[in-house]
């Protein structure tokens, strides 16, 4: 077997990355100013090498059911699990390389200067996680 079959093998079967950003974003920002920062992470999948899906949006909130406020004594407003974030950043990369590449990538840099004076606290309200969705 050649180097590139190996390396292409390796690849192909390396596990896809999850990559998870949680952002509280001000209560007072411009909804054109957050349109925009959501506009460019969606563009990252045509300028971002190995990225196979890039989403944001605002996250999504649901009461629980009785059934759950009655097992665990809480109230049916599930907003408190938030922990006061409320937008999400969702990118599915082919594999690792894909994800460490993406850090120092252009358009991942020039989401900073947009993203940040939206941010409340600073990087205090950035979460970010990645995770390994292996092959099925």
């Amino acid at each position: 077997m050649s180097m590139q079959n190996r390396t292409n093998d390796s690849m192909m079967s390396s596990p896809k990355i999850i990559h998870i950003g949680l952002w509280k974003i001000k209560k007072d920002v411009s909804p054109i100013a957050i349109t925009d920062v959501d506009k460019q992470v969606k563009s990252f999948k045509t300028r971002i090498p190995g990225i196979e899906l890039a989403h944001a949006g605002p996250l999504e909130m649901f009461n629980f059911p009785r059934e759950i406020v009655d097992a665990f004594g809480i109230s049916p407003d599930a907003t408190f699990l938030a922990r006061g974030y409320n937008h999400c950043l969702f990118i599915v990369f082919e594999n690792k390389n894909y994800r460490i590449s993406y850090d120092t990538s252009k358009p991942h840099l020039d989401l900073s200067p947009m993203m940040m004076p939206l941010i409340e606290d600073g990087m205090n309200g950035v979460l970010t996680v990645d995770f390994c969705l292996p092959r099925m």
